[in-house]
């Protein structure tokens, strides 16, 4: 079978193979994101997938697939990293490029496949965050939308992975004046498709200016981060609220009804211990760097209502 090959295809292999993700063992967050894809899309197998020169592996699965790779030639996220947006296959046997794929043709095979590639600043195509399904198919638009969120949360969560396994957090920071309402609004919005397909209400309540002195790329991912991590918690139907106070410091305040189980970035941030996976480490890292200290203002233990708070040195 040809297979497709993007324009950018050695930067984009080059970019890959600098992530040093490739073969790693399964990891949390990475797990939940296929789980929640699964989930809101109402398909039983999602999978994060990552397009080596000849092979896709699969960084994280849900459902029943048994293989750890496949080889790039009968890989339909071979085909989805060609494009910018969703690629939807309503019905594998009615589409030419894949009725004669072996996955297709096979007992039980593949019918249904929906694909948004992980899309890095550059430009570059790592792979797919993909659901399938062993029948015909289709997505409603926030099911779209949602799928589309989910893989932005794959790309950033291999950006901050990156960080740790590259040493580049050691990197001197940019810090400069930043509005701390503006980042938090911001990954709001890019996290609202989750929430609405999830049915989940996240609110933002601004009070007074808050600056804080930052890095302002690196602390977005990490914000990011910590209101994800909230949402999923969330059960569906529940609420996130987020709350930006200026005095008497900057303050993000996160409440949501999720069960009293610490996060690992928090605990690592806490220093009550280091987090075990490199993501929530290079979390905890990040906003160590800003000088932001971390509390609880709700019980944890016994108590499904959580609310956190994260203080910031002021400008």
């Amino acid at each position: 079978m040809a297979v497709p090959v993007p324009s950018n295809e050695a930067d984009r292999v080059s970019e890959l193979h600098a992530m040093a993700v490739l073969d790693t063992p399964p990891e949390t967050d990475f797990d939940d994101i296929v789980r929640i894809a699964s989930e809101v899309c109402g398909a039983p197998i999602s999978l994060v997938t990552l397009v080596d020169t000849e092979r896709q592996w699969f960084k994280a699965k849900v459902g029943d697939m048994d293989l750890e790779e496949t080889p790039r030639e009968v890989a339909f996220c071979a085909h989805a990293i060609m494009g910018r947006d969703l690629m939807v296959v309503p019905d594998a046997t009615a589409d030419v490029r894949f009725a004669d794929n072996p996955y297709v043709t096979q007992d039980d095979g593949i019918r249904f496949y929906a694909g948004a590639p992980l899309l890095t600043a550059g430009g570059a195509a790592l792979g797919t965050l993909c659901v399938v399904d062993h029948s015909p198919h289709r997505l409603n638009l926030d099911q779209m939308r949602a799928l589309r969120a989910l893989a932005r949360q794959v790309t950033e969560l291999l950006e901050l992975r990156r960080l740790v396994v590259s040493d580049d957090l050691r990197a001197r920071p940019e810090p400069r004046a930043v509005d701390l309402a503006y980042l938090t609004e911001a990954r709001i919005l890019e996290l609202r498709g989750i929430a609405d397909a999830r049915n989940i209400a996240i609110t933002l309540g601004l009070t007074d200016p808050a600056t804080i002195h930052a890095d302002p790329a690196r602390l977005s991912r990490a914000l990011d981060y910590v209101i994800f991590g909230a949402l999923k918690l969330a059960p569906a139907g529940g609420r996130v609220a987020v709350r930006v106070l200026g005095t008497p410091v900057p303050t993000i305040e996160i409440g949501h009804a999720g069960g009293s189980i610490r996060p690992e970035w928090q605990a690592d941030l806490a220093g009550l211990r280091p987090a075990d996976e490199p993501v929530p480490r290079a979390v905890a890292d990040i906003l160590r760097a800003h000088g932001a200290t971390v509390m609880d203002t709700s019980a944890m233990i016994g108590s499904p209502d959580v609310r956190i708070e994260l203080r910031f040195p002021p400008h």
